[in-house]
């Protein structure tokens, strides 16, 4: 799949790797059609001294693929 096969743009939380986090080393959010929404969850999340930043569809594509040719 390509990036721009995609039929709609869908957004979501993700945590960074500098987050420190405990269950695993990423973690993400749901997706969801509304980016505002999603920066505004990040911003609430940020707000509470979390280390998080927003991704796409399109985005998880291209990092899969990526991932898919080093392997």
């Amino acid at each position: 799949m390509k990036a721009e096969d995609l039929k709609q743009t869908l957004w979501r939380v993700v945590y960074t790797k500098g987050a420190n986090l405990q269950s695993s080393g990423s973690a993400v959010g749901p997706w969801h059609p509304d980016r505002q929404h999603i920066e505004r969850c990040a911003q609430v999340l940020r707000s509470l001294s979390h280390e998080v930043g927003i991704q796409s569809n399109a985005q998880a594509v291209r990092n899969a693929s990526t991932w898919l040719k080093e392997g």
